[in-house]
């Protein structure tokens, strides 16, 4: 049975990495690759604007607005409120915008499609957030329930944007830029932590309302997924576009 059990692992292994083989050499085309980051971006806008209807028409998400706000105000300690206070520094757009120009500085010479990406991204979601709160107006949880003081709108929150355009599309250009398999997976871990550490800070605090929080990572993926897909598709265009020239460009064996 065990037997059994080691050629069927090993088989589906195989098939496996026969299907991510094929899917790779198939996203490698640029239109397949277009087709599925246009998917992805109109799924992302759907949760998003499903988001901010529910938000408008004061629907559960609300409700759960203001539980979850009540329910962190009375089990805040002073320790948490030290330690998450630290972690919402590193999503303030003064930190921000020093660690995005390192960022782009350092690897303008190096890697300039990933520095233009982190840019992109950053620039088109902190603009969203900007017209989002403007638009909406929605004021922050009540100041008794919060232990900051914030003068903008809260719908979405900037923190959460930032924590995914920035932070966690750092991580995963550092994913694909490295080799080895450790270092890929703190790379992950670190994308996954980053936006989840930093937009709880800002549900501890009473900075936010969960939905605000969830708003703003969406408008984070969306650009993130945008402007990944801009330049893997212009990449992949190039690409199929040099080789159909050299293809072009062979002298004629036929006889």
């Amino acid at each position: 049975m065990f037997s059994l059990l080691f050629w069927y692992h090993v088989c589906m292994r195989k098939q496996a990495s026969f299907i991510v083989h094929r899917a790779h050499l198939w996203l490698e085309n640029p239109w397949p690759f277009a087709a599925l980051i246009g998917a992805a971006l109109l799924y992302v806008a759907a949760l998003a604007s499903g988001l901010a209807e529910d938000v408008l028409d004061n629907d559960s998400i609300v409700r759960v607005d203001g539980w979850l706000v009540h329910w962190l105000a009375v089990h805040r300690t002073p320790v948490g409120i030290s330690f998450f206070t630290t972690v919402s520094f590193v999503g303030n757009w003064q930190v921000a915008i020093i660690v995005l120009v390192v960022a782009v500085i350092f690897l303008w010479n190096r890697r300039r499609r990933a520095a233009m990406t982190l840019a992109l991204t950053c620039a088109g979601s902190e603009l969203v957030v900007y017209l989002g709160k403007a638009g909406f107006g929605r004021p922050r949880p009540p100041a008794v329930l919060s232990v900051v003081t914030e003068l903008d709108a809260s719908f979405p929150s900037g923190h959460a944007n930032i924590s995914v355009a920035l932070y966690a599309l750092s991580f995963y250009l550092l994913f694909r830029a490295t080799r080895s398999q450790r270092l890929k997976q703190l790379w992950l871990v670190l994308a996954a932590l980053f936006p989840l550490m930093i937009g709880f800070s800002r549900l501890y605090l009473g900075a936010h309302y969960l939905s605000d929080v969830l708003a703003g990572w969406s408008i984070g993926i969306w650009w993130a997924i945008f402007a990944l897909g801009v330049f893997g598709f212009t990449r992949r265009r190039r690409a199929a576009q040099r080789q159909a020239a050299d293809f072009r460009s062979r002298p004629n064996r036929a006889k």
